[in-house]
């Protein structure tokens, strides 16, 4: 018999961009619709499952929560074939499995008009300071990434370890040290960053009604260390690994 909860559980899966995205660095996967990734994939939503989401969240920002909720209940209807995106192919199926009739849109991606975009910081730094680029960015630009070599499963356990978790937000923080005198380079883009990532965490404790929800939240990967710390501090919410679930 399981011990009745006393707070609601949340869970950050972090994900690559299936289909690429505007990020400076992308995996490119083969054939995400074939047969092959897709029986891949059917073990990743397995996975998943075990953590009984009562409600899924996704990286769609939430003024399009109607629109990519339209497209989820064609999909339950038989309607929609499921593009090669991650919140298609993890998202609806996790959801649409656990008996749920929407999902929840949690993004936020306002930038005001003076703000420099993570290209232009990159762009500076490696201009400008380029201990710090090699530091940041010389071996990651070289490395090799082969896809094609691991399932998607493998993928998603390499985007939720602890370490690789760790390491990327430690990245984040070295990018506050882009810059010269009175002009914080880094820090300017990471003010959006941060900013983006609690109104996220504030999204997702709206979403939490009672102490039997049970919240699944899918994005990127870069997210997962802030979100899931946000998380845990506010003493909201019990956090679990989905690592553990991946690895089981």
């Amino acid at each position: 018999m399981e011990t009745p909860a006393t707070k609601p559980a949340a869970m950050v899966l972090g994900t690559f961009h299936m289909t690429g995205s505007t990020d400076l660095f992308n995996v490119k996967v083969d054939n995400i619709l074939g047969p092959k990734r897709q029986a891949e994939i059917r073990q990743c939503v397995d996975r998943i499952k075990l953590f009984r989401p009562s409600k899924v969240a996704v990286e769609v920002v939430t003024e399009r929560d109607e629109d990519i909720n339209r497209e989820y209940r064609r999909y339950l209807a038989g309607e929609l074939i499921l593009k090669d995106n991650e919140v298609h192919q993890l998202a609806f199926r996790v959801a649409a499995e656990m008996g749920h009739d929407r999902i929840y849109a949690v993004d936020w991606m306002k930038f005001r008009e003076d703000q420099r975009s993570f290209g232009e910081v990159y762009e500076w730094a490696k201009a400008n300071q380029p201990d710090v680029f090699e530091f940041l960015w010389g071996k990651r630009t070289e490395r090799t990434y082969r896809p094609q070599d691991q399932t998607i499963l493998d993928m998603l356990r390499s985007c939720n370890d602890p370490e690789n978790v760790r390491r990327d937000h430690q990245s984040y923080l070295h990018v506050a040290r882009i810059g010269a005198g009175p002009e914080y380079v880094g820090i300017e883009w990471l003010r959006w960053w941060y900013e983006r990532n609690l109104i996220i965490y504030s999204n997702i404790t709206r979403l939490a009604q009672s102490a039997d929800d049970r919240i699944l939240l899918i994005i990127g990967a870069g997210h997962v260390y802030l979100i899931s710390q946000f998380l845990r501090e506010s003493g909201l919410f019990h956090v679990e690994s989905a690592h553990t679930y991946l690895s089981e």
